[in-house]
């Protein structure tokens, strides 16, 4: 009944809007408003709209049809601050700290699961039941950054057991998994734990995510992994960022040769919702930028659908980094997500390229990992 229902108001929508009654793009909202979203990374109420009670998140997932959510916990965050560049590390967390911040966050986060009736992400079949036309939101607890094993490999199940599924393996306190893109270099890519880890998490069936990592880190996870890996969110230009630019969205710079490494074992880039003052140019002017200005969703749809044609619409998803960039967003909610993709068909990309980017990348990575 409810399915024949809504066709039954497509048919007097359109019915009417032949009549001059209803504005055209006003039905195409209608009808794409059911296209499920996928975040391969969000803080929704974890950062900027606390207390989480009263954050709104539950509604939001379910009034945005959000079918999938990254929800990272920051694991290195008591230890970092705002500073003039940038994300800074300020102090040094003693033995046992990080461990114990995961701890807290990982058993808050999913007490709020719990009081929302919120699906919590952990088979194939919850990824299915998911993205399914009459499906419910699902979060997939992550970690940016693996510094809560504490430099022992053989934590990871006991994450997995709290139901951590998606680890970011490095953020911006140094690691001793591997490199970040913000600091010298000191294991030359991966670390022998953070090898070690790669192969741990593909035996745990548990998605591998590269962001914030060195592009050394890039290239040997790739070789290593059975699986595919995503980076979930940042920005890519013609070649990487370094650690000695000057501010960190510079440092935070993916090359498009690095993301066909991980397009090229089936993995997922996610570009983030950065927002610039000052936007850049194009690639097409010859510079390395991010293009897009405060709170321009079609900024950054135009981001997506350039990223899509140089990788392919496989391996381009949404990152958006939600409360993660602070007063600086092209994104800050669903429903602005919800405003990019209308700018993807604007822009006449197919139906079935927006959907793989809107949710369906995310969730076949997320199906070739889980059990």
């Amino acid at each position: 009944m409810r399915a024949h229902a809504g066709v039954q108001r497509r048919r007097l929508l359109q019915a009417a809007a032949a009549c001059g009654l209803v504005p055209l793009p006003w039905i195409a909202r209608a009808q794409s408003q059911r296209t499920p979203i996928a975040d391969m990374h969000s803080h929704y109420g974890l950062i900027t709209r606390r207390p989480l009670a009263t954050s709104g998140l539950a509604d939001e997932l379910r009034n945005q049809r959000v079918a999938l959510m990254a929800w990272k916990l920051v694991a290195d965050g008591p230890w970092l601050r705002e500073g003039p560049t940038g994300i800074e590390v300020y102090r040094t967390p003693q033995p046992g700290q990080l461990a114990a911040t995961f701890d807290t966050r990982i058993a808050g986060m999913k007490a709020y699961l719990r009081e929302q009736r919120l699906k919590t992400v952990l088979t194939t079949d919850d990824v299915d039941a998911c993205i399914a036309a009459n499906g419910e939101p699902g979060v997939v607890l992550a970690s940016e950054g693996a510094h809560f094993l504490e430099g022992r490999v053989d934590n990871l199940k006991a994450a997995y057991d709290k139901g951590l599924r998606h680890l970011q393996f490095v953020h911006f306190v140094p690691s001793p998994v591997g490199d970040n893109q913000t600091l010298a270099p000191v294991h030359h890519g991966l670390s022998a734990m953070g090898k070690q880890l790669v192969e741990a998490c593909n035996a745990q069936h548990m998605l591998i995510d590269l962001a914030h990592a060195s592009m050394e880190v890039v290239e040997q996870a790739v070789q290593i992994t059975k699986a595919p890996l995503i980076w979930s969110h940042g920005w890519v230009g013609r070649v990487a960022g370094r650690w000695l630019d000057t501010v960190t969205y510079k440092q935070r710079r993916m090359s498009l040769a690095h993301a066909k490494k991980i397009a090229d074992i089936g993995g997922v880039v996610g570009l983030w919702g950065l927002a610039l003052n000052k936007p850049g140019p194009a690639w097409a002017a010859g510079s390395d930028s991010w293009t897009v200005g405060l709170h321009d969703t079609e900024g950054y749809a135009r981001e997506l659908a350039d990223l899509i044609d140089k990788l392919g619409s496989d391996h381009v998803a949404i990152g958006t980094d939600v409360e993660g960039v602070g007063k600086n967003w092209s994104v800050n909610d669903y429903a602005g997500v919800r405003d990019v993709l209308e700018h993807l068909r604007q822009m006449k990309l197919p139906s079935a390229t927006i959907e793989r980017v809107a949710y369906g990348n995310y969730a076949r990575v997320l199906k070739a990992v889980l059990r």
